[in-house]
């Protein structure tokens, strides 16, 4: 009866707490389901597109590969396969510059089943080409967004026909796609292709070089068939050839560049679910504590303790029930958001998903939060309810209260600021103390995904922090370095070189790393996370990762040699480390970000001293220069030199993806703050009608009341911005140093201070038009009728 009775009166709060609770569930139900959606986007890709199982190609000149590709093509365990050949070493950008092989390179399937009958291109936007037009090409995701090219983009693909010189054709870019096997992956340096017609081949007559080329397979069973096609292979006669591209190593790579998109989607799901149940776990409490000033009056009518809770418990499963099924349709709503990063790229079936076990488990454990946030505050209302409201001490205003009472303010300020702080007595009780945490936890939270947002978009826009000290590896004869050295050093574009530095093979402590060769001069050098860079052939620095896995640390001493084929080689030497480097990516095999060795090339010839006669420069160019650019420059000066650009390691590239997460968990923070101020704001006006009542009887006019409901809903967030912003900041900073940590970068913290300024007026902005709707309703209180009935 009693339930009954206060569910005719106070739906309309109920429904408006269930809505939020709905809000903060569904919202950390949908990130948990689309964590497990981002997980599997890549394999159920693989599948929807048909990916390829291996790639085969190059081989020592004793094969003929011609005959090689067709022995292969006949091997029982292939169900499909398609010749990828190089049609153009270097292709012209849409600013002009230049880029040729490793970087970039211009390729066709002349049978054009790669793409269209297997391993299939997705399109992104654009449309896909037409094999019989020359003019029609189209580039991977990957290319698009290193080289800027786009839809539209004219490029210009080097050819050179049977007796003619080379020249740049022009091919206009109709189309963006992906296909399994052009994702960025952990480790690995990619090599961006354009993909050409064969119509292109037919048109220039290009002339197709077998040992240019190579064999995209599908096996019939998958890779169950791998280690019937090496079997194959070998008895063939060969086992010589390459195999750069197995699918469950690439795909294992790739899960380890989405691992952080994932892992992203859990941490916002545990943050969501924190915040909500912090800051609509204090509304919970609050509407508890409303609700149960009339305990005295039942408990004298008859009703005991354990009734009483059961009442508190029972309007608690009412609120748990209706969050339970909002939780649900929001996360519904919510999940075509996910995946995110190149999860979402490689997602076979974006729109509206629903996760069985996770929107289950999401809407289960909202009900059971809500019932536990609950039963404190209700078995604490039962208990306390032994008396009746006459019984009770006098009461008397705050501490806080009193003091503002002397200050001489307008009425309107001065009656907001008592409403916002005195939580009063009785059936005017109103749990002011609550309300300020649910803010100040909302404003801290704002904040801390703020910093973080703003720290990681600070992190993609600035290379060095992920190690990326170089922007170019060259290697020229060694009757050109001399020439090298000296337009390097006078080039304006250049801000510094090493020479000779590049990478090696490493083995430290019986375990096989990459080494950052440097010259020692500064001029690429090692960004150093603690200690120092090496500066003699006594000295190494280590990644992160390295120096945790070997167990050890600055100012130790370590075993150092060459590695070949994954163990030690000739003499080891001791050298001391001193420093933690962030080591940069290398194009000659796979290594994860935060693992690797700098060191100079004095201690390299320690151990090695029979350098190569053609040793790498490393350059890195200023800031402001265009790089393909200024690459492209002196690549017209060495055409046929040896070169590499440096890339953004898979780790990072699927960082970039991700950088929307803090902003959409400051969204959903701020809608749930703003959820439960209101529900404060019309709480408090309904709980304090009489003292509103007496306010217009001491002459308040309408505005004023609307005022002094304004200036409670002012104080009340800016004792939250006072002690939620400081704490924002340093969880902010802790997070992020965490999360560097984590993935082995520079761990730089950038406080967003211009952003954080505007919160201020913002969320004071925001409370006062939040307070309208209660202050009008407020103005239109009939003070006769309240206070006869009072």
């Amino acid at each position: 009866m009693r339930l009954r009775s206060e569910l005719s009166a106070r739906w309309r709060s109920w429904l408006a707490l269930a809505l939020l609770v709905g809000l903060g569930g569904g919202a950390a139900t949908a990130a948990a389901a689309g964590a497990r959606r981002t997980d599997t986007a890549y394999p159920r890709f693989e599948k929807a597109e048909k990916a390829a199982d291996l790639v085969t190609g190059g081989a020592p000149e004793s094969i003929d590969l011609e005959q090689a590709f067709a022995k292969i093509e006949r091997f029982p365990e292939v169900l499909e396969w398609a010749r990828i050949d190089l049609v153009s070493p270097q292709v012209r950008l849409p600013d002009g510059a230049v880029v040729g092989l490793p970087d970039l390179a211009g390729a066709t399937d002349v049978q054009a089943k790669a793409g269209f009958a297997f391993n299939r291109f997705k399109l992104l936007s654009g449309r896909a080409f037409s094999p019989s037009v020359a003019e029609e090409a189209m580039v991977d995701f990957v290319t698009a967004e290193r080289f800027r090219v786009s839809v539209g983009s004219r490029l210009g693909v080097m050819v050179a026909g049977p007796g003619q010189s080379a020249s740049f054709v022009p091919v206009r870019v109709v189309g963006i796609v992906a296909a399994p096997g052009q994702f960025p992956a952990v480790g690995t340096f990619n090599t961006s292709s354009v993909e050409l017609t064969p119509a292109f081949v037919r048109a220039h007559h290009v002339e197709l070089d077998p040992t240019n080329a190579s064999l995209l397979i599908r096996l019939r069973r998958g890779s169950a068939d791998i280690a019937a096609f090496q079997r194959d292979m070998n008895r063939a006669g060969l086992g010589d050839m390459d195999i750069p591209y197995v699918e469950p190593v690439v795909t294992a790579s790739v899960q380890k560049s989405i691992r952080f998109e994932s892992q992203a989607l859990w941490i916002l799901c545990a943050l969501i679910a924190l915040a909500a149940l912090a800051i609509v776990g204090q509304s919970l409490a609050r509407q508890t504590v409303l609700e149960s000033t009339d305990y005295p009056v039942l408990r004298a009518l008859g009703l005991s303790r354990r009734q009483l809770l059961e009442l508190g418990l029972l309007r608690a499963t009412f609120i748990a029930l209706i969050g339970g099924a909002a939780a649900v349709v929001v996360a519904m709503l919510l999940s075509p958001l996910t995946p995110i990063g190149l999860a979402r790229i490689a997602e076979p079936d974006r729109g509206i998903a629903v996760d069985g076990l996770a929107v289950t488990a999401g809407a289960g454990l909202t009900i059971v939060l809500v019932l536990l946030a609950s039963a404190g505050p209700a078995w604490l209302a039962a208990r306390s309810a032994g008396r009746l409201e006459g019984s009770e001490p006098v009461w008397t205003a705050s501490w806080t209260a009193r003091s503002v009472g002397r200050v001489p303010l307008p009425p309107a300020v001065s009656a907001g600021t008592r409403l916002a702080l005195d939580p009063g007595r009785g059936r005017s009780a109103v749990p002011v103390r609550s309300a300020a945490l649910g803010g100040t936890l909302g404003i801290a939270a704002l904040v801390a995904s703020l910093l973080f947002g703003t720290s990681l978009t600070y992190l993609l826009a600035t290379p060095r922090l992920s190690g990326a000290s170089w922007d170019m590896f060259l290697v020229v004869g060694p009757d050109q370095q001399r020439t090298a050295t000296s337009l390097i050093r006078s080039d304006p574009d250049v801000a510094g070189y090493s020479f000779p530095g590049g990478f090696v093979n490493l083995n430290l402590a019986r375990k096989s790393v990459f080494g950052f060769l440097v010259d020692g001069r500064g001029g690429v050098a090692p960004v150093i996370a603690e200690g120092r860079a090496p500066s003699s052939g006594q000295e190494i620095a280590l990644g992160p990762a390295t120096m945790r896995s070997l167990h050890t640390a600055i100012g130790r001493a370590i075993d150092v040699g060459l590695d070949e084929n994954g163990g030690p080689s000739g003499p080891h030497v001791r050298m001391t480390v001193v420093g933690e480097a962030i080591i940069p990516s290398n194009p000659f095999g796979t290594a994860e970000q935060g693992s690797g060795a700098a060191l100079t090339v004095d201690g390299y010839l320690r151990f090695h001293p029979n350098f190569s006669d053609e040793p790498p420069y490393l350059i890195r160019f200023r800031p402001d220069v265009d790089r393909d650019l200024a690459i492209s420059r002196l690549l017209e000066t060495f055409p046929d030199s040896f070169h590499f650009t440096s890339q953004r390691t898979g780790d990072l590239a699927s960082l970039s993806r991700s950088a929307r997460v803090p902003v959409l968990l400051s969204g959903l923070v701020a809608a749930i703050a703003a959820g439960t101020l209101v529900h404060a704001l019309v709480s408090a006006t309904r709980r304090r009608r009489r003292d509103l009542a007496i306010l217009k009887t001491l002459g308040f006019l309408g505005r004023q009341i609307r005022a002094a409901v304004a200036w409670q809903a002012t104080v009340l967030v800016a004792v939250s911005l006072l002690i939620g912003v400081p704490l924002g900041i340093a969880a902010g900073r802790w997070g992020w140093r965490a999360f560097a940590d984590e993935v082995s970068v520079l761990p730089v913290v950038k406080i967003p201070w211009v952003a954080v300024a505007l919160i201020v007026p913002s969320v004071i902005a925001l409370a006062n038009l939040i307070a309208l709707m209660p202050g009008r309703i407020a103005s239109r209180t009939k003070a006769a009728q309240i206070l006869r009935a009072e």
